[in-house]
């Protein structure tokens, strides 16, 4: 069915900036003018008459305020009056009314305002979806809360998904990449029609049981708990909506359904978009800084024909809370000669860095990019990965090709030290605990390596599986560590006809790329091996708990990030996915799920070879599509119409999903008040 679309001319202010005034037109303490906002509420195509309409307003940190309930008209049609106000975010929530003449009293819509210049607002039943994915882990019944960044983010993201000034779909939604590759479309319309359900009496039944099924008084409840949880009750809410919009045998549609539905029954309910630009392409690591905004380093750059053998190198690539890119197209920021950034990404209070593949480190102001390196360093150093940046400002990268960590004390890229570390062999990712110890993994040995941060020289080693990727601490300094193969010894697997990508004692490659090239190599001419790789749980005392988790799920698992949750998600290179793990509390997991269980595995037609997938400070999964076709990744000769799919198109977020954070990352993960 079409949704009412209802268009009212009006200035709907930035949801950042957006305040109440006492009357229209008239200018308020700061000399700005009040502007009057008018909108309309519909469900369904239908006119929602009588609804309580209460606009809110809420600021980092603090509690959300009501502003003013009105009623909406017979048409549905509804006006009030804003005015400026700076670091607001401000939502509309409808709760009951009359559709059809019907009370439709456990009706609850929302839409969270944006920060663009439109000429109508409408509430329905898609806006409601698209407000609610992206702000899931912030609302509680009909309180958004959140910090500054937290809010900025899930007030930002809501027009990708929806327009607020139409209550039709979002752009990034309509391009090409993310309607026709992913469910995302269909699955908001399913959910969409899931809501309608509760418009009145003749849908009693059905919404009894939406409510039912999530354990909720009203729509805007139900849904939210769809969102934070969407593999839950998966079948039986596709049920729902197969039995409630049944097949017309006449068009063989189901025509009171919002086309296009999904005709299959999905994984679940989760929403997945894919962004691209600010030259964005085969990203390795993902970072936040303080204010919301991601920064990651690219292997290549885009439009070329790279891969591991052959390759361009890319720079920095900077994008907003709300998925803008910041940065240049094409080259990225690169006022430093950088010439390809693998997995090493890392934020402190005041700079993005990456560690090169052409042995230099680049640093660039938070604020708009400025390079502000190369870094100095107190000697020659080889090709770079992992970074981390500890809780007192002290930052560390990982010398993948010459075994050495760099030390920058406090952050400063004046005053870089290197280190060399019994046990490193081919140094990778890098985590630093509570206790300021560093944790190293390493990519050619089977050693994870752990330091005081203020004694290099101490270090002690631990037996793990070879092939060492991501690491991560819990809250409770607990180690999570992505392994990309089944065993310590490195044994062949069954049909095996060439050593394994880690050969034991062969020596170590002398590029990144050579040592990524091995990996894909064999893995191509090796078509029995569909699964290799586990993640490893380390004790805060050095103990291995385990080191099988997602055995069967990760296939060359790569980047490992902690939520607010303590829960542990994983990029899962070849297995395209985000793999959800219960963390060292069970009481944050779903009911059944112990330590080290798989919660779910998300997958998306816009989920490419993933490398890394961090957590944002409103509870939202970025993930990195790094390679896109592994064949092209790794052939050394023209492939034509194919020739530029080596590197993975732009980064996906996945909303809703994890517990929320504070950003930048220093030291273990913190959870967001």
């Amino acid at each position: 069915m079409n949704r009412s679309r209802v268009v009212v001319k009006s200035l709907l202010l930035s949801a950042l900036s957006l305040g109440i005034a006492d009357c229209t037109g008239v200018a308020n303490s700061a000399g700005v003018h009040a502007s009057s906002l008018k909108g309309s509420v519909s469900l369904m195509g239908k006119p929602v008459n009588g609804a309580a309409i209460t606009l809110w307003q809420v600021s980092g940190g603090k509690e959300p305020k009501q502003l003013k309930t009105l009623s909406s008209g017979k048409d549905g049609a509804f006006s009030i009056s804003l005015s400026p106000k700076e670091g607001a975010v401000h939502y509309l929530v409808v709760t009951g009314g009359r559709v059809d003449g019907e009370e439709a009293k456990r009706l609850s819509m929302l839409s969270v305002l944006d920060d663009k210049v439109a000429e109508s607002v409408v509430v329905n039943e898609l806006t409601t979806v698209g407000s609610i994915w992206p702000n899931a882990q912030l609302l509680e019944d009909d309180a958004l809360r959140g910090s500054a960044s937290a809010l900025a983010i899930g007030s930002g993201q809501v027009r990708n998904l929806v327009n607020p000034g139409s209550g039709s779909y979002g752009e990034t939604l309509l391009r090409s990449s993310n309607l026709l590759n992913s469910e995302t479309t269909v699955r908001m319309n399913v959910l969409s029609n899931l809501l309608g359900l509760c418009a009145g009496a003749e849908n009693t039944q059905a919404c009894d049981e939406l409510l039912s099924l999530t354990g909720s008084e009203n729509t805007l409840s139900a849904l939210t708990s769809i969102a934070r949880q969407p593999w839950k009750n998966v079948s039986q809410l596709y049920k729902l909506f197969d039995q409630s919009y049944p097949i017309d045998k006449t068009t063989e549609l189901r025509s009171t359904a919002t086309l296009p539905y999904l005709l299959f029954e999905p994984k679940s309910f989760s929403l997945s978009l894919v962004f691209n630009g600010g030259g964005a392409l085969g990203l390795g690591k993902l970072m936040f800084d303080g204010k919301g905004s991601m920064w990651s380093g690219t292997n290549w750059m885009p439009g070329s024909q790279s891969g591991v053998v052959n390759n361009i190198g890319g720079g920095v690539t900077h994008f907003g809370p709300g998925g803008i890119p910041l940065s240049p197209a094409i080259s990225g920021y690169n006022g430093q000669g950088i010439n390809g950034v693998g997995w090493g990404t890392g934020v402190s209070e005041k700079y993005a860095w990456v560690g090169a593949f052409n042995n230099m480190v680049g640093v660039l102001d938070l604020k708009d990019g400025e390079a502000l390196g190369p870094a100095t360093i107190d000697g020659e150093v080889g090709q770079l990965q992992g970074v981390a940046t500890a809780a007192n400002g002290d930052v560390w990268i990982a010398d993948n090709t010459a075994n050495h960590m760099i030390h920058f004390p406090g952050g400063d890229y004046t005053k870089g030290k290197r280190h060399t570390i019994d046990g490193l062999q081919a140094p990778f990712g890098v985590a630093v605990d509570a206790r300021n110890r560093v944790w190293v993994s390493s990519s050619y040995n089977n050693k994870l390596t752990v330091f005081p941060g203020d004694a290099p020289d101490q270090a002690k080693t631990i037996e793990v599986n070879l092939g060492g990727r991501g690491v991560a601490v819990d809250s409770t300094g607990h180690i999570w560590i992505a392994q990309q193969s089944n065993s310590p010894q490195g044994a062949l697997p069954p049909g095996a006809k060439m050593p394994p990508n880690i050969p034991a004692n062969a020596p170590q490659p002398k590029t990144i790329m050579e040592e990524f090239e091995a990996g894909a190599e064999y893995l191509l001419t090796n078509p029995t091996i569909t699964q290799t790789g586990m993640v490893g749980l380390i004790s805060p005392d050095m103990e291995v708990v385990k080191t099988d988790i997602a055995k069967g799920t990760a296939y060359i698992p790569w980047g490992v990030s902690i939520d607010g949750n303590d829960n542990v998600w994983v990029g899962n290179l070849y297995g395209q996915s985000l793999t959800h793990i219960c963390g060292v509390n069970p009481a944050n997991c779903p009911a059944g799920k112990t330590t080290g269980d798989v919660i779910h595995n998300y997958q998306s037609g816009v989920i490419q070879m993933t490398t890394d997938v961090i957590v944002d400070d409103a509870g939202n999964l970025w993930s990195a599509n790094n390679w896109f076709d592994g064949e092209v990744v790794i052939n050394p000769t023209y492939r034509g119409r194919t020739s530029t799919f080596g590197g993975g198109q732009g980064f996906v977020v996945t909303y809703g999903v994890a517990g929320p954070v504070q950003n930048p990352l220093m030291g273990p993960v913190r959870k967001q008040s």
